[in-house]
């Protein structure tokens, strides 16, 4: 649920308060935010940070996601660099509006939920996109320049988070700070991880600049040092990128302090409704090693973050799995076939690579047919374990291996061809070992399931209006059941029927929102259910939000005033083949005193992302003046998609100054396939008009006719070449049953339009379910070329 936005004068507003729209206002273009000054916060701190965006000068509040604990306000423009005074009163300078840019002051609770959320700007046109913003425990300091040298390193004050960039090639920061003998100092740098172009050299000086530890690839590329502190004094933390590149991109952020820091855990997970031990290596412990988790039977299952609390703070977050699965902790030894853990399976087995060239075997029975995943979860888990994954019959004998299906981690998946005993194997590819080289295995039966997806997440819609949204569905190991979306709820005045997904229907759907006359104004929090089946059980699964193309934890949807017009159709339904034409009727309803132009276009229809172009083709129209009525024609490609899809209808036009989008109801129009389509091979061909009996064959051309046979049909095809002048014959035949083509011969005489460039087609008919079809090829272009004149008369004009 987002925060709630509140006004400069810290009055709190609902959700409704973001969209107090008027008719001019309405008009506006859709707000969108690029960047934040800082997109970490320190809990407990009250912070001001600076949005920069598009259309964002009318923000009323902000919306962030999450549990409380944060509160947000819009700070307010300071004085004008220039007063005035005017001699009657009533006039006094301001700054102008800043459409590109809005100052926050966000207060964060001290015991506000650590990690990410999402913060969104609200106007009274709609809702921004989203970008991340972090809430973490230390405090935030930005990098300061110069402090490219020892001398100009920039001092600060541990534990503390340093957000800095390698900005050009070569460069290097300095940090320098005070720490006490004794103390284990902890310096992390998180770049790679977050998908910046960094790829890390950390080292450790002391003030005299000597080298006292240096690491790059700890954490993959991300480097990471922990250094016993020989001596008080002041110290230098130095960081460059490896291959002494840089650039806007190359960016950090340096963790640094005395301060819990987990280097490993073990095991990775646990099951749901169960306790799990959880060893934990690192530095600052407050000497503990271990520690017991309750794992709620309600707990989310999958991956989530962990951070350890000691007397010293928070440590760093580490990854946990939740499953449902049975538990099983490997036992030495098991390092050989004839050596193993028996286990039962399905199970999640926790394990660690530790001893020299060891290697884990897990004995299981499996019967025939039976199809199961194992896959190991290790990198993925900060884990150094590159896995060797083997799979083998009782006697040893290898029925699959894998390395590096996703990273460093391995996956199989097996249908076994017999019952018996099986043995899987877990080692390290490079032959390495240690008590960081741990791993989780799951052993599973592949389990039907789906996932949904809607774009965009901040739609907006008038008063009297309709918008589409597109549900994307993918199915997941053979999920082949239909899925139903809806909305858990809608507030009043807004309507949407549930859109059915079927296994023979396309993976995605247009789903349509209506909005009433009456409906109250302002920015609601959408969320859209899918329900199905799977084994006799009806499952639920929220849908999530795409903005862009990335995921977004909620979504919203802002209502407008009543806009200038609306489209509707008179038109309730269509249906055509592949190569033909329908024709829609489009009513546009004008609001009094608006009669500026709008153009008609088409949406839909694809099964994918694709415009409504790739199955489509329509010539945009555009009503003038007053005109309410249009008549929109669609012709089906001959590679179109096929079936029963929505085509909404879009309305645009300028009004104010900016552009207003209006959508219709859907329409469901119904694509059926033609029973073949004829090509040909050749696209331009030439002849020369030669008396009969010429030796030449430069009076003849050849080409051949295909068919495409669709939807079953086998029978023979009759061929008419169109085009055809006088003085050039065609010796053209049906293409036979079940055959794919014939070939065409063309013969030109002297009475052949010699110097013509003539335009054929081929036509094909063929009877189909009791009816004739017929399809054309495309163009074919002849030229018909003159006869050269006698060598002699030739030669003699090449002489002159």
């Amino acid at each position: 649920m987002s925060a709630l936005c509140r006004q400069p004068s810290g009055r709190t507003l609902g959700l409704a308060c973001l969209a107090l729209a008027t008719a001019s206002a309405m008009a506006q273009p859709i707000p969108k935010i690029n960047s934040l000054s800082a997109e970490w916060l320190q809990r407990g701190s009250t912070n001001e940070i600076t949005l920069t965006g598009e259309n964002i000068g009318d923000a009323t509040g902000f919306l962030i996601s999450g549990r409380t604990g944060l509160s947000a306000t819009i700070s307010p423009m300071g004085s004008p660099s220039i007063n005035v005074e005017s001699s009657s009163g009533g006039i006094s300078a301001i700054n102008a509006k800043d459409d590109k840019s809005v100052t926050a002051k966000i207060a964060i609770a001290a015991d506000a939920e650590l990690g990410a959320r999402e913060i969104r700007i609200a106007t009274p046109t709609g809702v921004s996109n989203p970008l991340p913003l972090n809430i973490g425990h230390l405090p935030e300091i930005a990098e300061r320049q110069p402090n490219h040298s020892l001398d100009q390193a920039q001092m600060i004050e541990l534990p503390a988070v340093i957000t800095g960039r390698i900005g050009a090639a070569a460069e290097i920061d300095h940090f320098r700070f005070k720490a006490r003998k004794s103390q284990n100092v902890v310096f992390e740098v998180y770049a790679a991880r977050a998908g910046w172009q960094l790829d890390s050299s950390l080292a450790l000086l002391d003030a005299k600049g000597n080298e006292l530890a240096r690491n790059e690839d700890a954490r993959g590329l991300d480097s990471e040092v922990v250094i016993t502190i020989p001596e008080d004094g002041e110290y230098i933390a130095q960081l460059r990128d490896f291959r002494y590149q840089g650039g806007g991109d190359h960016r950090y952020r340096l963790l640094a302090g005395v301060m819990p820091h987990v280097t490993s855990v073990f095991p990775f997970g646990g099951q749901r409704g169960q306790n799990v031990e959880v060893e934990l290596q690192g530095s600052n412990l407050g000497g503990a090693s271990k520690v017991t988790l309750r794992i709620d039977p309600a707990s989310p299952l999958g991956s989530q973050e962990i951070r350890a609390n000691t007397s010293m703070g928070f440590s760093n977050p580490f990854p946990f799995d939740v499953g449902l699965l049975p538990e099983f902790t490997e036992r030495e030894t098991n390092s050989a076939a004839n050596r193993t853990n028996d286990v039962v399976v399905p199970v999640v087995i926790n394990g660690r690579i530790k001893g020299d060239k060891d290697s884990d075997a897990f004995k299981f029975s499996a019967q025939k047919d039976q199809q199961f995943i194992f896959e190991v979860i290790a990198q993925r888990f900060g884990s150094p374990l590159d896995v060797l994954l083997t799979l083998t019959d009782a006697n040893g004998a290898i029925l699959q291996r894998n390395d590096d299906a996703m990273g460093a981690d391995a996956r199989i998946e097996h249908k076994f061809a017999a019952d018996g005993k099986h043995v899987v194997l877990v080692e390290d590819l490079l032959q390495r070992n240690g008590d960081t080289f741990g791993y989780r295995l799951s052993i599973r039966q592949p389990q039907p399931d789906f996932s949904v997806r809607v774009l965009p997440d901040n739609p907006r819609i008038h008063r009297g209006g309709h918008v589409p949204l597109r549900c994307e569905l993918t199915r997941l190991t053979g999920f082949a059941e239909t899925v139903r979306i809806a909305f858990s709820e809608l507030p009043a005045g807004l309507h949407s029927e549930p859109l059915l997904l079927t296994p023979s229907s396309p993976g995605s759907g247009l789903l349509i929102i209506s909005a009433s006359r009456d409906c109250p104004l302002g920015t609601f929090p959408i969320k859209l259910i899918a329900t199905s089946t799977m084994a006799g059980k009806q499952i639920s699964r929220t849908v999530e939000p795409l903005s862009g193309d990335k995921t977004a934890k909620e979504a919203f949807l802002t209502v407008l005033e009543e806009p200038p017009f609306e489209i509707e159709l008179a038109t309730l339904s269509a249906a055509l083949e592949q190569n033909q034409s329908v024709t829609l009727e489009v009513v546009a309803q004008r609001r009094e005193a608006f009669n500026g132009e709008i153009k008609i276009t088409a949406e839909g229809f694809s099964a994918g992302r694709e415009p409504i172009t790739r199955s489509l083709e329509f010539e945009p129209i555009t009503l003038k003046d007053e005109q309410t009525r249009a008549r929109l024609t669609l012709k089906a490609k001959t590679d179109s998609e096929i079936g029963t899809r929505p085509v909404i209808i879009k309305g645009d036009a300028s009004w104010n100054g900016h552009n207003v989008t209006q959508y219709s109801p859907s329409l469901p129009v119904t694509i059926t396939q033609v029973p073949f389509v004829l090509s040909t091979t050749l696209k331009r061909l030439a002849v020369t008009a030669l008396p009969p009996g010429s030796q030449s064959a430069a009076s003849e051309a050849t080409f051949t006719v295909r068919a495409e046979r669709r939807a079953g049909f086998t029978n023979e095809i009759g061929l008419i070449l169109e085009g055809l002048p006088d003085g050039i014959t065609a010796m053209i035949d049906k293409i036979p049953a079940n055959t794919g083509e014939t070939q065409v011969k063309l013969v030109a005489t002297e009475k052949a339009p010699a110097g013509k460039e003539l335009t054929l087609k081929v036509l094909g008919t063929g009877l189909f379910n009791d009816r004739n079809y017929k399809h054309r090829s495309g163009e074919i272009k002849l030229s018909v070329n003159a006869p050269a004149e006698n060598e002699e008369a030739v030669k003699a004009a090449g002489s002159n």
